[in-house]
């Protein structure tokens, strides 16, 4: 390791151990804030939010994320987001034994994906970190969801109309979950899952939310739903919002679609395949865990009007 490089991993080291300290002398309800500044560094904030303002980009908007053995549903997922502007998918591969690869080949040959074949357990937060360094220069933003969720302009024609109304201090944009059920399907059924789940929970105000972030003021990933950052954490109406998990933001003008159960089957097979957060030997998707997110209050036909351009595009 050469002169610079402990330099700078001791740097680090002492920039930890005083963002831990001084936070200790703040309220606790602002302890995690102070500790992200400290560790971003003043003078590095200062920059990044000057610099923010009339910048360009190659590309306005990618969306990232982590998956296992989701082959089969991807290019739903994929075409889906292209028709609401996304322009690149940065997709992490986390040992997929299906056919995820096949799947993806000819959207990373055209340059739609960028493909990264990662091995390990619990490797969501260091995708997601790795997410917002490779892609810093060259997104405006970057959305982090998972393969069974859907993102649901509301009041705007396509993701890119709705991020253009936020100023460029805003570091995180929350979104609401509306968590759909299985319909009623035990076993999976031919077609799109945004044809095939129409029904889902009445009240959502207590779902989780997840995030469009602007990477240059990011610090990293705290979970999937909330990352450590310097500039502004806002709900979809641009009011600024305590960075958290669960919010209790509006889902009026955006929201992500949920396909959290699918059919019995479906969770059957998830059920195998662990947690790229929590890690391999986190149980999910059990029987009773099925039935306790499996709402199927209210049904939905917002997604009715992209099936058919979507079926056009898979085809």
């Amino acid at each position: 390791m050469n002169a610079t490089k402990v330099k700078t991993k001791r740097e680090n080291m002492l920039r930890t151990i005083a963002a831990h300290v001084v936070s200790w002398f703040v309220p606790r309800a602002n302890r995690r804030q102070v500790r992200v500044n400290i560790l971003f560094g003043v003078r590095r904030i200062k920059r990044a939010l000057k610099a923010e303002p009339g910048r360009t980009f190659p590309h306005n908007l990618a969306i990232v994320a982590i998956a296992r053995n989701e082959g089969r549903y991807f290019q739903e997922w994929i075409e889906y987001h292209r028709i609401m502007g996304v322009e690149k998918f940065l997709v992490y591969d986390n040992e997929s034994t299906d056919n995820t690869f096949d799947v993806l080949k000819p959207y990373i040959d055209s340059g739609v994906v960028e493909y990264f074949y990662v091995r390990g357990d619990k490797l969501q937060k260091a995708a997601y970190d790795h997410a917002l360094g490779y892609g810093k220069d060259k997104f405006r933003w970057l959305a982090f969801i998972d393969l069974d969720e859907f993102i649901v302009p509301l009041k705007h024609e396509s993701i890119p109309d709705f991020l253009s109304g936020f100023s460029a201090d805003v570091a995180q944009i929350f979104m609401k979950w509306k968590l759909y059920g299985s319909s009623g399907h035990v076993q999976r059924p031919d077609g799109l899952v945004i044809e095939n789940y129409k029904y889902a929970k009445a009240d959502n105000s207590a779902e989780a939310n997840k995030v469009i972030v602007n990477p240059r003021l990011a610090l990293k990933c705290y979970s999937p739903h909330v990352f450590h950052v310097v500039g502004r954490s806002v709900d979809e109406l641009g009011n600024t919002v305590r960075a958290s998990n669960v919010l209790p933001v509006t889902q009026n003008v955006i929201r992500v679609n949920h396909y959290r159960c699918k059919s019995w089957q479906d969770s059957q097979e998830k059920h195998n395949k662990g947690d790229a957060f929590f890690g391999k030997n986190y149980v999910r998707y059990t029987r009773a865990d099925f039935d306790r997110f499996d709402t199927n209050e209210v049904v939905d036909n917002t997604m009715d009007k992209f099936v058919k351009s979507v079926k056009q595009a898979c085809k």
